[in-house]
């Protein structure tokens, strides 16, 4: 989900950045008008960071390309809207450190995990008031947060007219696949549904491994620390 450097244009990147900026003042308020003093959530913070920050060096081979872990709905579900700080930090030491991404496309790529960390928060209060079991909950909020990553990034690239560089040998895989092959040939008239298509399927295989690893670790956190889980935070406030 990482964006490099010199691939989208300044339009885009300046919007990212505003956004983002945006975003982050939301967040805090947001986070400081729940909890109150973010001090005491500080070690949480800094564990979930490092997780998010450890997490994006796996990486899942999905030829012709690979997809990283990115946790962003997990990072939700334990830090509420926060999260998006979180991802923004983390973001910036991949960047400086491992030379992920880069600076002038942090913006872009803080909402592109950013949004789905928030919306995992928000989805996973909204499936802890049903009778729903958590591991169940917790995997569908990951499963969730990266589709909404994979329709972001679509329509960033679309917005910026670029390609998505492993179309062609994305669709030479799913010529031998009637359906999927079908669905392609059907959108090939329409090259900004075919890119949001590819990158979906691209994608299935993250959001499938994301959603398994968040229904073993919720309902462990569960078990042993229910505090650290918003969800239960704000069923103890009420």
């Amino acid at each position: 989900m990482h964006i490099s450097d010199g691939v989208l244009p300044s339009g885009v990147l300046i919007a990212g950045w505003i956004l983002t900026a945006l975003l982050m003042v939301v967040s805090i308020v947001w986070a400081k008008k729940k909890s109150g003093d973010l001090g005491e959530k500080i070690p949480q913070i800094a564990v979930v960071t490092a997780a998010v920050f450890v997490a994006c060096l796996f990486k899942i081979p999905v030829p012709p390309t690979s997809l990283h872990l990115m946790l962003a709905g997990l990072a939700g579900v334990l830090l509420g809207p926060i999260a998006f700080v979180c991802v923004f930090v983390c973001l910036l030491l991949q960047a400086l450190l491992l030379q992920f991404g880069g600076i002038t496309v942090l913006g872009v790529n803080t909402l592109l995990m950013g949004i789905p960390a928030i919306a995992g928060y928000l989805i996973f209060i909204m499936f802890s008031k049903t009778k729903m079991p958590t591991w169940l909950s917790g995997g569908l909020t990951s499963f969730i947060a990266v589709v909404i990553t994979t329709i972001l990034l679509g329509i960033v690239f679309y917005a910026s007219g670029v390609d998505f560089g492993s179309l062609n040998m994305m669709l030479d895989r799913v010529d031998g696949l009637p359906v999927l092959s079908s669905i392609a040939d059907a959108l090939q008239s329409t090259p900004g549904l075919l890119t949001f298509f590819m990158i979906f399927l691209l994608n299935v295989p993250l959001m499938i491994a994301e959603a398994i690893i968040t229904s073993f670790i919720i309902p462990f956190i569960e078990k042993v620390k229910p505090e650290m889980l918003e969800s239960y935070n704000i069923k103890n406030k009420s």
